[in-house]
Protein backbone atom coordinates (compact mmCIF):
# COMPACT_ATOMS: atom_id res chain seq x y z
CA UNK A 1 0.00 0.00 0.00
CA UNK A 2 2.83 2.37 1.11
CA UNK A 3 4.38 1.66 -2.68
CA UNK A 4 0.99 2.49 -4.06
CA UNK A 5 0.62 6.20 -2.50
CA UNK A 6 4.45 6.78 -3.22
CA UNK A 7 3.77 6.26 -6.99
CA UNK A 8 0.77 8.06 -6.77
CA UNK A 9 2.78 11.09 -5.62
CA UNK A 10 5.88 10.80 -8.09
CA UNK A 11 2.97 10.77 -10.60
CA UNK A 12 1.57 13.92 -8.86
CA UNK A 13 4.68 15.60 -8.72
CA UNK A 14 5.35 14.69 -12.18
CA UNK A 15 2.06 16.30 -13.27
CA UNK A 16 2.53 19.54 -11.40
CA UNK A 17 6.44 19.68 -12.52
CA UNK A 18 5.22 19.57 -16.60
CA UNK A 19 2.58 21.53 -15.89
CA UNK A 20 4.57 24.36 -14.50
CA UNK A 21 7.11 23.41 -17.30
CA UNK A 22 4.96 24.54 -19.93
CA UNK A 23 2.60 27.50 -18.08
CA UNK A 24 3.19 30.65 -19.95
CA UNK A 25 5.51 33.18 -17.84
CA UNK A 26 5.67 36.37 -18.67
CA UNK A 27 9.21 37.96 -18.98
CA UNK A 28 9.05 40.47 -15.91
CA UNK A 29 5.94 41.62 -13.61
CA UNK A 30 4.10 44.50 -14.86
CA UNK A 31 2.74 47.15 -13.16
CA UNK A 32 1.58 50.68 -13.84
CA UNK A 33 2.78 53.63 -12.89
CA UNK A 34 0.64 53.40 -9.46
CA UNK A 35 2.60 50.44 -8.77
CA UNK A 36 -0.57 48.37 -9.07
CA UNK A 37 0.23 44.79 -10.66
CA UNK A 38 -1.16 44.61 -14.61
CA UNK A 39 -0.18 41.17 -16.19
CA UNK A 40 -2.26 42.16 -19.33
CA UNK A 41 0.30 44.30 -20.29
CA UNK A 42 2.13 41.26 -21.05
CA UNK A 43 0.09 40.05 -24.23
CA UNK A 44 -1.36 43.33 -24.84
CA UNK A 45 0.38 46.83 -26.69
CA UNK A 46 -3.05 48.27 -27.68
CA UNK A 47 -2.19 51.92 -26.74
CA UNK A 48 -5.33 54.27 -26.30
CA UNK A 49 -5.23 57.90 -26.06
CA UNK A 50 -3.17 59.53 -22.88
CA UNK A 51 -5.51 59.86 -20.69
CA UNK A 52 -6.29 56.32 -20.43
CA UNK A 53 -2.91 55.07 -21.26
CA UNK A 54 -1.63 51.50 -20.93
CA UNK A 55 1.15 52.86 -18.72
CA UNK A 56 -1.40 54.70 -16.44
CA UNK A 57 -4.58 52.76 -16.37
CA UNK A 58 -3.41 49.69 -17.90
CA UNK A 59 -6.47 47.31 -18.70
CA UNK A 60 -8.14 45.66 -16.11
CA UNK A 61 -10.28 48.56 -14.60
CA UNK A 62 -11.92 49.39 -18.24
CA UNK A 63 -11.99 45.37 -19.30
CA UNK A 64 -12.25 43.82 -15.92
CA UNK A 65 -11.04 39.96 -15.75
CA UNK A 66 -8.17 39.02 -14.09
CA UNK A 67 -4.87 40.88 -14.46
CA UNK A 68 -2.91 39.22 -11.68
CA UNK A 69 -3.09 35.52 -14.31
CA UNK A 70 -1.24 34.99 -17.66
CA UNK A 71 -3.27 32.07 -18.78
CA UNK A 72 -5.81 33.83 -21.24
CA UNK A 73 -8.40 31.77 -20.03
CA UNK A 74 -8.65 32.93 -16.99
CA UNK A 75 -7.00 35.88 -17.03
CA UNK A 76 -10.43 36.57 -19.24
CA UNK A 77 -12.65 35.57 -16.80
CA UNK A 78 -15.16 38.06 -16.15
CA UNK A 79 -13.56 40.73 -19.12
CA UNK A 80 -16.26 42.72 -20.36
CA UNK A 81 -15.65 44.24 -24.40
CA UNK A 82 -17.02 47.45 -23.69
CA UNK A 83 -16.59 48.91 -20.37
CA UNK A 84 -19.13 51.93 -21.41
CA UNK A 85 -21.97 49.43 -21.09
CA UNK A 86 -24.83 50.75 -18.78
CA UNK A 87 -24.63 47.11 -17.27
CA UNK A 88 -21.35 47.24 -15.68
CA UNK A 89 -20.49 51.28 -15.33
CA UNK A 90 -20.44 51.10 -11.79
CA UNK A 91 -17.25 48.82 -12.16
CA UNK A 92 -15.44 50.27 -15.11
CA UNK A 93 -15.80 54.27 -16.01
CA UNK A 94 -17.54 54.57 -12.72
CA UNK A 95 -14.80 53.04 -10.30
CA UNK A 96 -14.19 55.45 -7.73
CA UNK A 97 -11.16 56.51 -8.77
CA UNK A 98 -12.30 57.26 -11.96
CA UNK A 99 -15.85 58.84 -12.79
CA UNK A 100 -18.53 57.79 -9.76
CA UNK A 101 -20.57 60.68 -9.97
CA UNK A 102 -21.10 59.81 -13.70
CA UNK A 103 -23.37 56.26 -13.80
CA UNK A 104 -26.43 57.55 -11.73
CA UNK A 105 -26.48 60.95 -13.51
CA UNK A 106 -26.29 59.14 -16.99
CA UNK A 107 -29.18 56.41 -16.39
CA UNK A 108 -31.81 59.08 -15.34
CA UNK A 109 -30.87 60.88 -18.22
CA UNK A 110 -33.47 61.17 -21.30
CA UNK A 111 -30.79 59.51 -23.76
CA UNK A 112 -30.97 56.76 -21.45
CA UNK A 113 -34.43 56.47 -20.37
CA UNK A 114 -36.32 57.82 -23.35
CA UNK A 115 -38.67 58.59 -20.64
CA UNK A 116 -40.46 61.29 -22.78
CA UNK A 117 -40.72 59.04 -25.89
CA UNK A 118 -42.57 56.22 -23.73
CA UNK A 119 -44.33 58.37 -21.76
CA UNK A 120 -46.04 60.42 -24.59
CA UNK A 121 -46.88 57.02 -26.64
CA UNK A 122 -48.27 55.52 -23.63
CA UNK A 123 -50.23 58.93 -23.32
CA UNK A 124 -51.59 58.79 -26.97
CA UNK A 125 -52.51 55.29 -27.12
CA UNK A 126 -54.55 55.68 -24.06
CA UNK A 127 -52.69 53.43 -22.04
CA UNK A 128 -51.93 55.87 -19.40
CA UNK A 129 -54.29 59.06 -18.37
CA UNK A 130 -53.35 61.64 -20.03
CA UNK A 131 -52.43 63.98 -16.65
CA UNK A 132 -49.46 60.81 -16.05
CA UNK A 133 -46.43 62.87 -14.78
CA UNK A 134 -42.99 61.60 -14.26
CA UNK A 135 -43.05 57.86 -13.76
CA UNK A 136 -40.12 55.03 -12.62
CA UNK A 137 -41.47 52.37 -14.76
CA UNK A 138 -41.59 54.68 -18.22
CA UNK A 139 -37.89 53.61 -18.87
CA UNK A 140 -35.81 51.77 -21.55
CA UNK A 141 -34.05 50.13 -18.02
CA UNK A 142 -37.68 49.28 -16.81
CA UNK A 143 -38.51 47.45 -19.95
CA UNK A 144 -35.08 45.47 -20.44
CA UNK A 145 -35.80 44.22 -16.65
CA UNK A 146 -39.16 42.91 -16.93
CA UNK A 147 -40.00 42.57 -20.55
CA UNK A 148 -43.41 44.39 -20.30
CA UNK A 149 -45.14 45.26 -23.49
CA UNK A 150 -48.53 46.81 -24.72
CA UNK A 151 -49.43 47.95 -28.14
CA UNK A 152 -47.75 51.37 -27.83
CA UNK A 153 -44.71 49.88 -26.30
CA UNK A 154 -44.28 47.46 -29.25
CA UNK A 155 -44.64 50.36 -31.28
CA UNK A 156 -41.67 51.46 -29.22
CA UNK A 157 -39.48 48.58 -29.49
CA UNK A 158 -39.79 48.13 -32.72
CA UNK A 159 -39.50 51.85 -34.92
CA UNK A 160 -37.99 53.48 -32.04
CA UNK A 161 -36.07 51.18 -29.80
CA UNK A 162 -32.35 51.75 -31.26
CA UNK A 163 -31.34 54.76 -30.01
CA UNK A 164 -30.81 55.56 -26.50
CA UNK A 165 -27.65 54.32 -23.84
CA UNK A 166 -28.83 50.89 -23.12
CA UNK A 167 -28.61 49.49 -26.54
CA UNK A 168 -25.16 47.11 -26.24
CA UNK A 169 -23.04 47.98 -29.20
CA UNK A 170 -22.77 45.68 -32.15
CA UNK A 171 -25.71 43.44 -31.46
CA UNK A 172 -28.27 44.98 -34.11
CA UNK A 173 -27.93 44.46 -37.47
CA UNK A 174 -26.41 47.01 -40.44
CA UNK A 175 -25.87 50.25 -39.76
CA UNK A 176 -27.89 49.93 -36.09
CA UNK A 177 -25.04 48.39 -34.62
CA UNK A 178 -23.07 51.61 -34.34
CA UNK A 179 -25.71 52.87 -32.01
CA UNK A 180 -25.76 52.37 -28.16
CA UNK A 181 -23.04 50.98 -25.93
CA UNK A 182 -23.84 53.53 -23.07
CA UNK A 183 -20.74 56.03 -22.30
CA UNK A 184 -19.22 55.34 -25.46
CA UNK A 185 -21.73 55.77 -27.63
CA UNK A 186 -20.95 59.50 -27.68
CA UNK A 187 -16.95 59.21 -26.34
CA UNK A 188 -15.66 56.82 -28.97
CA UNK A 189 -13.92 57.63 -32.16
CA UNK A 190 -11.81 55.47 -33.91
CA UNK A 191 -8.34 55.02 -34.05
CA UNK A 192 -5.23 56.48 -36.55
CA UNK A 193 -5.20 53.72 -39.59
CA UNK A 194 -4.00 50.46 -38.26
CA UNK A 195 -4.36 51.44 -34.91
CA UNK A 196 -5.49 48.26 -32.30
CA UNK A 197 -7.82 50.36 -29.85
CA UNK A 198 -10.32 52.47 -30.66
CA UNK A 199 -10.17 56.25 -28.91
CA UNK A 200 -12.29 57.82 -26.11
CA UNK A 201 -12.77 61.41 -26.11
CA UNK A 202 -14.53 64.03 -24.57
CA UNK A 203 -14.92 66.54 -27.80
CA UNK A 204 -17.46 64.28 -29.45
CA UNK A 205 -17.68 64.19 -33.10
CA UNK A 206 -21.03 65.95 -34.82
CA UNK A 207 -21.19 62.27 -36.42
CA UNK A 208 -21.68 60.52 -32.91
CA UNK A 209 -24.81 63.00 -32.30
CA UNK A 210 -26.34 62.74 -35.73
CA UNK A 211 -26.26 58.68 -35.85
CA UNK A 212 -29.81 59.17 -33.50
CA UNK A 213 -30.95 62.90 -33.49
CA UNK A 214 -31.90 62.35 -37.23
CA UNK A 215 -34.93 61.92 -37.06
CA UNK A 216 -38.57 63.88 -35.58
CA UNK A 217 -37.10 67.24 -35.45
CA UNK A 218 -34.61 66.20 -37.97
CA UNK A 219 -32.12 68.82 -36.58
CA UNK A 220 -29.21 66.88 -36.72
CA UNK A 221 -29.48 67.07 -40.88
CA UNK A 222 -30.80 70.09 -41.21
CA UNK A 223 -27.88 71.52 -38.72
CA UNK A 224 -25.41 70.55 -41.41
CA UNK A 225 -27.48 71.56 -44.33
CA UNK A 226 -29.32 68.46 -45.66
CA UNK A 227 -33.49 68.36 -46.18
CA UNK A 228 -34.37 64.73 -46.03
CA UNK A 229 -36.35 64.83 -50.12
CA UNK A 230 -39.80 64.69 -50.94
CA UNK A 231 -38.56 63.38 -54.18
CA UNK A 232 -36.65 60.04 -53.07
CA UNK A 233 -34.37 60.06 -55.63
CA UNK A 234 -36.63 60.64 -58.77
CA UNK A 235 -34.51 62.09 -61.33
CA UNK A 236 -36.79 65.80 -61.98
CA UNK A 237 -32.87 67.18 -61.38
CA UNK A 238 -31.03 67.18 -64.86
CA UNK A 239 -32.24 64.21 -65.82
CA UNK A 240 -30.52 62.25 -62.84
CA UNK A 241 -30.90 61.21 -59.50
CA UNK A 242 -30.63 64.39 -57.61
CA UNK A 243 -30.19 63.57 -53.89
CA UNK A 244 -27.40 62.11 -51.89
CA UNK A 245 -28.29 58.80 -49.61
CA UNK A 246 -28.16 58.50 -45.87
CA UNK A 247 -27.24 55.01 -44.47
CA UNK A 248 -30.69 54.48 -43.89
CA UNK A 249 -31.18 55.01 -47.62
CA UNK A 250 -33.20 57.97 -46.77
CA UNK A 251 -32.63 60.59 -49.32
CA UNK A 252 -31.77 63.91 -48.62
CA UNK A 253 -30.91 67.31 -50.81
CA UNK A 254 -28.58 70.14 -49.42
CA UNK A 255 -29.70 73.33 -47.98
CA UNK A 256 -27.82 75.93 -46.08
CA UNK A 257 -26.27 75.03 -43.17
CA UNK A 258 -26.84 76.50 -39.77
CA UNK A 259 -24.51 79.26 -39.18
CA UNK A 260 -22.84 77.88 -36.33
CA UNK A 261 -22.26 74.80 -38.42
CA UNK A 262 -20.35 77.17 -41.25
CA UNK A 263 -18.18 78.47 -38.18
CA UNK A 264 -17.06 74.49 -37.68
CA UNK A 265 -18.95 74.32 -34.44
CA UNK A 266 -20.15 70.84 -33.49
CA UNK A 267 -23.31 69.99 -30.77
CA UNK A 268 -21.11 69.65 -27.63
CA UNK A 269 -19.58 73.11 -28.07
CA UNK A 270 -23.41 74.56 -27.23
CA UNK A 271 -24.87 72.00 -25.23
CA UNK A 272 -23.18 71.25 -21.92
CA UNK A 273 -22.76 67.84 -19.91
CA UNK A 274 -25.78 68.75 -17.69
CA UNK A 275 -27.87 68.42 -21.01
CA UNK A 276 -26.79 65.35 -22.36
CA UNK A 277 -25.29 63.56 -19.59
CA UNK A 278 -27.94 64.59 -16.96
CA UNK A 279 -27.99 65.76 -14.00
CA UNK A 280 -28.87 63.06 -11.79
CA UNK A 281 -32.90 64.15 -11.96
CA UNK A 282 -35.31 62.61 -14.09
CA UNK A 283 -36.98 64.73 -16.34
CA UNK A 284 -39.61 63.70 -18.62
CA UNK A 285 -39.14 65.82 -21.72
CA UNK A 286 -36.79 67.40 -23.34
CA UNK A 287 -37.17 71.05 -22.68
CA UNK A 288 -37.01 70.26 -19.34
CA UNK A 289 -33.59 69.07 -19.34
CA UNK A 290 -31.80 71.35 -21.71
CA UNK A 291 -30.01 74.16 -20.19
CA UNK A 292 -28.56 76.71 -23.27
CA UNK A 293 -30.02 79.21 -25.06
CA UNK A 294 -29.49 81.55 -27.41
CA UNK A 295 -28.54 84.13 -24.66
CA UNK A 296 -27.00 82.07 -22.92
CA UNK A 297 -24.36 82.85 -25.15
CA UNK A 298 -25.08 86.01 -27.12
CA UNK A 299 -25.69 88.94 -24.35
CA UNK A 300 -26.07 86.28 -21.35
CA UNK A 301 -22.79 86.54 -19.96
CA UNK A 302 -22.62 82.56 -20.51
CA UNK A 303 -25.18 81.59 -17.57
CA UNK A 304 -27.51 78.62 -18.82
CA UNK A 305 -31.71 78.91 -18.24
CA UNK A 306 -30.68 77.07 -14.93
CA UNK A 307 -28.27 79.67 -13.91
CA UNK A 308 -25.03 77.66 -14.68
CA UNK A 309 -21.64 78.79 -16.18
CA UNK A 310 -20.60 77.80 -19.52
CA UNK A 311 -17.23 76.53 -18.96
CA UNK A 312 -16.17 77.98 -22.37
CA UNK A 313 -17.69 81.23 -22.30
CA UNK A 314 -15.21 83.90 -20.54
CA UNK A 315 -14.87 87.90 -21.34
CA UNK A 316 -11.44 88.54 -23.06
CA UNK A 317 -11.44 92.66 -23.18
CA UNK A 318 -14.62 94.36 -23.68
CA UNK A 319 -15.67 90.97 -25.98
CA UNK A 320 -17.29 87.59 -24.61
CA UNK A 321 -15.73 84.73 -26.55
CA UNK A 322 -16.37 81.29 -26.82
CA UNK A 323 -13.42 78.85 -27.37
CA UNK A 324 -14.93 76.03 -29.53
CA UNK A 325 -13.72 72.21 -28.97
CA UNK A 326 -11.51 73.16 -32.88
CA UNK A 327 -9.64 75.11 -30.48
CA UNK A 328 -10.74 78.43 -32.09
CA UNK A 329 -12.02 81.27 -30.38
CA UNK A 330 -15.88 82.66 -31.75
CA UNK A 331 -16.86 85.85 -30.76
CA UNK A 332 -20.01 86.14 -29.01
CA UNK A 333 -21.99 89.06 -30.84
CA UNK A 334 -25.02 90.57 -28.57
CA UNK A 335 -28.64 90.66 -29.47
CA UNK A 336 -29.67 93.70 -31.74
CA UNK A 337 -30.58 96.39 -29.55
CA UNK A 338 -33.35 97.49 -32.05
CA UNK A 339 -34.69 94.81 -33.46
CA UNK A 340 -33.98 92.22 -30.45
CA UNK A 341 -34.83 94.29 -27.83
CA UNK A 342 -37.15 95.98 -28.80
CA UNK A 343 -40.79 95.64 -26.20
CA UNK A 344 -42.87 94.73 -29.40
CA UNK A 345 -40.49 91.46 -29.62
CA UNK A 346 -40.27 90.98 -26.04
CA UNK A 347 -42.06 87.52 -26.26
CA UNK A 348 -40.33 86.13 -28.94
CA UNK A 349 -38.11 83.31 -28.57
CA UNK A 350 -34.76 84.19 -31.16
CA UNK A 351 -35.69 81.07 -33.08
CA UNK A 352 -38.95 82.73 -34.20
CA UNK A 353 -36.82 85.66 -36.34
CA UNK A 354 -33.90 83.82 -37.17
CA UNK A 355 -35.16 79.77 -38.15
CA UNK A 356 -36.76 81.21 -41.70
CA UNK A 357 -37.12 78.16 -42.86
CA UNK A 358 -37.33 74.07 -41.49
CA UNK A 359 -37.81 70.67 -42.37
CA UNK A 360 -41.79 69.92 -41.88
CA UNK A 361 -43.18 66.60 -41.91
CA UNK A 362 -47.31 65.95 -42.53
CA UNK A 363 -49.71 63.15 -42.41
CA UNK A 364 -47.89 61.00 -40.48
CA UNK A 365 -50.10 57.06 -40.62
CA UNK A 366 -49.21 53.85 -39.37
CA UNK A 367 -49.96 50.58 -40.15
CA UNK A 368 -49.95 47.12 -38.27
CA UNK A 369 -49.55 43.77 -39.34
CA UNK A 370 -50.35 41.29 -36.22
CA UNK A 371 -49.41 38.00 -38.58
CA UNK A 372 -45.93 39.35 -40.29
CA UNK A 373 -43.31 39.45 -37.42
CA UNK A 374 -40.48 42.08 -37.17
CA UNK A 375 -37.30 43.03 -35.13
CA UNK A 376 -37.67 44.29 -31.27
CA UNK A 377 -34.85 46.23 -30.92
CA UNK A 378 -34.45 46.08 -27.04
CA UNK A 379 -34.36 42.24 -27.12
CA UNK A 380 -33.14 41.64 -30.61
CA UNK A 381 -35.37 39.24 -31.22
CA UNK A 382 -37.96 39.09 -33.97
CA UNK A 383 -41.70 38.90 -32.55
CA UNK A 384 -45.27 39.10 -33.53
CA UNK A 385 -46.56 42.11 -35.50
CA UNK A 386 -44.72 44.77 -37.37
CA UNK A 387 -45.16 48.38 -37.94
CA UNK A 388 -44.72 50.49 -40.79
CA UNK A 389 -44.91 54.56 -41.24
CA UNK A 390 -46.04 56.63 -43.61
CA UNK A 391 -46.56 60.53 -44.67
CA UNK A 392 -48.18 62.49 -46.82
CA UNK A 393 -45.60 65.27 -47.42
CA UNK A 394 -42.30 66.67 -46.38
CA UNK A 395 -41.66 70.64 -46.88
CA UNK A 396 -39.27 73.14 -46.03
CA UNK A 397 -40.76 76.64 -45.50
CA UNK A 398 -41.42 78.95 -43.41
CA UNK A 399 -42.49 77.49 -39.29
CA UNK A 400 -46.03 78.11 -37.80
CA UNK A 401 -45.33 80.18 -34.74
CA UNK A 402 -47.37 78.98 -31.58
CA UNK A 403 -47.48 80.34 -28.27
CA UNK A 404 -46.19 77.95 -24.86
CA UNK A 405 -46.49 79.79 -21.73
CA UNK A 406 -45.36 83.60 -22.26
CA UNK A 407 -43.16 82.89 -25.73
CA UNK A 408 -43.50 82.84 -29.12
CA UNK A 409 -41.92 79.94 -30.77
CA UNK A 410 -42.06 77.82 -33.53
CA UNK A 411 -43.71 74.61 -34.09
CA UNK A 412 -42.08 72.18 -36.03
CA UNK A 413 -44.41 68.95 -37.51
CA UNK A 414 -42.66 65.87 -37.62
Amino acid sequence: MRKIFVILGIALLVFVLVKEWKRKRAPQVFTTTSGRVEMCLACHDEAPEKVHSREVVGCSPCHLGNPLRMDKDLAHTGMVKNPGDLRVVEKTCGRPECHPEMPGKVKKSLMATNRGIINVLLRYWGEIPKDAKNRPEDSVEYLLKTGKNSLALDYYRKLCGSCHLWMEKGKLPDFLAEKGGGCVACHLVKGPKGAKHPILTRKIPLENCVRCHNRSGRIGLTYQGLYEDEGYGTPYTDGDFGAETLIDGRFVRRIPADIHFKAGLVCTDCHVANETMGDGKAYNHFEESVEITCRSCHGGKGITRKGNKLPRVKKEGKKWILTGLNGRKYELKPPDPIKCEHPVHKRLSCQACHAPRVPQCFGCHIRYDPREKQLDKLTNTETPGAWEEFRSYMRLDEPTLGVKGDEVLIIVPG
